[in-house]
């Protein structure tokens, strides 16, 4: 028979997974620049983690309640998943933010705004920070 606190922590383990789950699809679609899928898994995953930390905030008060639960392999499995899901939530988060800045990028070589995009003048002759170069010759 199931104790409470290793009620609660099966569902925070199956929870987890779920994350676990969006996570992958949120992966995806990023690998794949499907970025309208975006905004439903990010409100998905909102959801989750509301459902999360509800579910934490009961472990706390279960396991005040009943110390050997610390002890629970199940606790141990919860903890690892906690830490992967951690990682793989970072992961995407940069994923997110280096396309974010190749698409600030991409819209200020664009929209002309861009200081570094003038490499090269109109001869073909390198510029550095906006300044043109000129070849001086004598005859």
């Amino acid at each position: 028979m199931l104790t409470s606190a290793e009620t609660l922590l099966r569902q925070q383990y199956e929870a987890l997974q779920a994350f676990d789950r969006l996570l992958l699809a949120e992966h995806a679609c990023l690998l794949q620049a499907q970025v309208s899928q975006l905004p439903d898994i990010t409100a998905q995953k909102t959801a989750q983690l509301a459902a999360l930390e509800a579910l934490e905030q009961r472990r706390v008060l279960a396991f005040a309640e009943d110390a050997a639960a610390s002890a629970s392999p199940l606790w141990q499995q919860v903890q690892t998943l906690a830490r992967q899901v951690a990682e793989a939530n970072q992961r995407n988060g940069a994923m997110i933010l280096a396309l974010s800045r190749s698409t600030e990028g991409a819209l200020h070589i664009l929209r002309g705004t861009d200081d570094s995009a003038a490499l090269y003048g109109a001869q073909g002759l390198g510029q550095t920070q906006g300044a043109t170069s000129r070849l001086v010759t004598s005859a």
